[in-house]
This record gives C-alpha cells, structure tokens and sequence, in this order.
C-alpha cells in the first residue's frame, strides 16, 4: 500500500475511516444485540451517541487546528458537515 504524503488528504481519508467503521460496528452491533420495542439495541446506542461523539470530535480538531496543525482543516470540514447532516436529520424525525 503506498504511503500517503499530503497531509490533508491523510487526515480526510482518517476521517472518513472512522465514520465507516463506526457505521459497520453499529451494524454489527444491532446484529448482536438488536432493537427491541422499548429498548435500543447497541447499534442504535451508537448511533444515538454520534452526534455527540462528532460534535466531541469537531471540537478537539478546532482546538488542534488553532494550536499547531493547520493541516487539520479537511478533517474539520467532513466532521462539520456531518455533524450538521446529523442535526437536520435528528430535527425532521
């Protein structure tokens, strides 16, 4: 596998890693332990706690961007974004 060099495009792709693999957990997750009527099952746990872990997350990268990593930018810029996605679908339910 070739190492990547350009630092905004590494931070990005580990982004977005991340929220994959956060998204394939939960599946697998709600596999193991599904949803019942009144109880949510892990996955859906997960999935509740991402908004609040995106929002954690944005919030570290802001800081480390104003500190000492400008290259952080692209990262910051997905987990807004997601973030912000997450919201507007959190309001419509």
């Amino acid at each position: 596998m070739p190492k990547i060099e350009n630092l905004y495009l590494k931070n990005a792709l580990f982004t977005i890693g991340f929220y994959l693999l956060l998204l394939i957990a939960s599946y697998f997750l709600d596999i193991i332990s599904p949803s019942g009527p009144c109880v949510p099952g892990l996955g859906a746990a997960i999935l509740l706690g991402l908004p609040f872990i995106s929002g954690l997350m944005l919030t570290i990268n802001i800081f480390r961007y104003f500190l000492y990593k400008k290259e952080l930018i692209s990262s910051i810029i997905i987990h807004f974004l997601i973030f912000i996605s997450l919201l507007i679908f959190i309001k419509t339910l």
